[in-house]
């Protein structure tokens, strides 16, 4: 008979992928994910499989986080220009008030494991994909409705957004002047109107 899950998953998860996040998963040691989470190792193994495993369930856990983000601007959003403003906008309070930000997850990933693991990397380009798909039907529905321009096809928009919305959080991680990250804000909507 199976053994049941005497913990709280959601909050392993999170404590696994701050550890991860800070230390990125070559620097982070069995130990460290021991001591964040309080399983001991063999709780970890029995749950999670191997250490790569448990990387791969916190990029899922950190997506469904960002993915809610990115959910909830579209929701308030009145159009597409507007949504693609809201999602910048969402990660502000994040950025600005924690001072020891570590950015992205997913592109601290993308930066150490791109091209160390097959199967994260196609995580990594299916997150990709799904975010300019978002990006892309924004911008073809706003371009439809005649307040994003035209001059440029939405697929070439939606990798500027995409390759905007990653600097952005980046930028983010040294700057926190709400002016000046409001400004790459005001530059991107300005180019799409």
């Amino acid at each position: 008979m199976p053994r049941i899950e005497e913990f709280d998953r959601e909050s392993v998860l999170k404590n696994a992928m701050n550890v991860f996040w800070e230390k990125g998963y070559n620097g982070t040691s069995m130990q460290d994910l021991v001591d964040a989470t309080g399983l001991n190792r063999s709780s970890l193994y029995n749950s999670f499989g191997s250490k790569l495993e448990l990387y791969q369930d916190t990029l899922k856990h950190y997506q469904k986080e960002t993915g809610g983000m990115f959910q909830k601007a579209l929701v308030k959003a009145k159009n597409p220009l507007e949504a693609i403003r809201l999602i910048f906008e969402s990660f502000l309070p994040e950025i600005i008030s924690d001072e020891k930000s570590k950015g992205c997850y997913s592109m601290n990933c993308k930066a150490e494991m791109g091209n160390q693991d097959k199967n994260i990397r196609q995580w990594l380009l299916n997150t990709q994909e799904q975010s300019l798909q978002l990006f892309q039907n924004l911008i073809k529905s706003g371009q439809e409705q005649g307040i994003i321009n035209k001059r440029l096809d939405c697929r070439t928009y939606a990798y500027y957004v995409f390759n905007t919305f990653q600097g952005f959080r980046m930028t983010g991680i040294l700057v926190k002047d709400r002016t000046v990250l409001k400004g790459i804000i005001e530059q991107t909507i300005d180019l799409l109107k």
